[in-house]
């Protein structure tokens, strides 16, 4: 009878992530993709993780982009950790293509690649998790957490040269140019509000919100949200330690 109820308890795995406080609640083990065509790297983001997480997630691996697609549609991962540089794209856009297939997995871009033109791309695809190979294994667990989380991460790294790029900038952004109203908005949607939810949250129209968006864009000479998420950091107008704490 003990031994029933121990297997019974021992479905749930709570994983207790005292980096931030959060906790993970979960009957069954995740599903995770590792998507890069180095045996060595992929075998050791799954001893670092399975070290952690004491063996409580399913691996697959996938080494280029085909076999990638067919794994998204049988496997239905939770989480992909992706290189795209070692990847079979021509392009990071593609990157696309893979969200399209699976919308609701959380995607963790691990890579050697420094150039602050790729990483914005990847931020444009909509990809907000983003850590190089060079930081320590704490970074790679901090990074799944906050995918598992829906949360925002960039390591320590990809945030100086984000920020060291927006800084560099010949863009002429200076805060005080932004009415009250349009500085929370610029808040809101860094932290990953859509336009419905900020409307409803300042009890404003879809339109009006757009409106605003619009004009926030022009002034500030951005055209996109990943850029206008660097220039909130950039600011102080959110805390750029957020996303990689």
């Amino acid at each position: 009878m003990f031994l029933c109820i121990c297997k019974h308890i021992r479905r749930w795995l709570i994983f207790d992530l005292p980096v931030d406080g959060y906790y993970f609640l979960t009957m069954d083990a995740l599903n995770v993709i590792i998507s890069d065509n180095q045996p060595f790297t992929r075998h050791g983001i799954v001893a670092i993780l399975n070290n952690y997480f004491n063996g409580h997630i399913r691996f697959e691996e996938a080494k280029n982009k085909e076999e990638l697609l067919c794994k998204l549609e049988s496997f239905r991962p939770q989480v992909l950790i992706i290189d795209f540089e070692l990847f079979d794209f021509s392009e990071i856009s593609e990157l696309n293509e893979i969200i399209r297939k699976a919308p609701n997995t959380g995607i963790l871009v691990v890579t050697d690649n420094q150039a602050p033109v790729d990483i914005m791309k990847v931020l444009d695809c909509g990809i907000t998790n983003y850590i190089l190979k060079s930081c320590e294994p704490q970074e790679l667990i901090e990074a799944f957490n906050a995918v598992t989380g829906s949360r925002k991460y960039f390591s320590s790294d990809v945030l100086d040269i984000l920020l060291e790029r927006k800084s560099t900038s010949k863009q002429t952004q200076d805060p005080g140019r932004l009415t009250t109203s349009e500085t929370d908005i610029v808040r809101l949607i860094a932290q990953g509000l859509t336009t419905k939810e900020i409307a409803l949250q300042k009890h404003l129209s879809f339109h009006t919100i757009i409106t605003h968006r619009k004009n926030i864009f022009r002034k500030l000479g951005i055209s996109n949200a990943s850029e206008l998420l660097m220039y909130a950091m950039r600011t102080g107008i959110i805390d750029s330690t957020e996303y990689y704490i």
